[in-house]
């Protein structure tokens, strides 16, 4: 879905423009985006959840990805964000509840343009099994536990095994890195080595 967007200079901060989604990518302008990654821990050990992109999706269809993520509207602040989960998840979590880990900067070659985005990071440690997430089928095709032994080695390089959840069914499937939407700064090890550190009960630093 398209939708106005607040059009930023390189190093993160408004120029009072505001740009159709579709217009920034093509016109290869910067802009804001929420993310926010889900983990938790059950009878099998701690775990990170990650989403495989809905195959309709413009960019990057059927790529694993951050558990949550959207485009912040013109207008809106980070944590407006919050929305992408109960939208994309149906988890409802407030602001104090959700872990900065820090802004990502990236720049990402798409069809018809390039991604210039901020990523505003967070890590959000939540007890719902997936598959009781109510997962919204224009953008998410699935949901996948990976264990964080698991989700360790993935970062590393390694082809691991991951239980995937589609809108109530599950299969048990193998992942790599190459299944992911790219990207070249270890995000995904970042992510891992903040979400042990919160399962411990540490509260981790910014990574970005």
């Amino acid at each position: 879905m398209d939708e106005r967007i607040d059009v930023l200079d390189a190093s993160g901060e408004p120029t009072g423009e505001v740009a159709w989604k579709s217009e920034a990518h093509r016109m290869e302008l910067w802009h804001r985006c929420f993310h926010c990654w889900v983990a938790g821990s059950d009878a099998e050990g701690p775990y990170l959840l990650v989403q495989r992109r809905a195959p309709e999706k413009d960019t990057w269809p059927g790529c694993l990805d951050v558990t949550a993520a959207g485009h912040l509207r013109s207008g809106e602040e980070v944590m407006d964000g919050l929305r992408e989960l109960e939208e994309e998840l149906g988890l409802r979590a407030g602001p104090e509840r959700l872990i900065p880990l820090g802004t990502r900067r990236v720049e990402q070659e798409i069809p018809n343009g390039c991604d210039r985005e901020f990523h505003e990071v967070f890590l959000l440690l939540d007890p719902t099994p997936p598959q009781d997430l109510r997962l919204q089928k224009e953008e998410v095709e699935a949901v996948l536990r990976i264990g964080l032994e698991d989700a360790e080695r993935l970062g590393a390089g390694e082809e691991v095994s991951a239980e995937e959840w589609s809108h109530g069914r599950p299969a048990c499937i193998r992942v790599s890195l190459a299944d992911f939407v790219p990207g070249d700064d270890g995000y995904l090890a970042r992510v891992v080595r903040v979400v042990r550190e919160a399962l411990k009960g540490q509260r981790p630093g910014v990574i970005f």
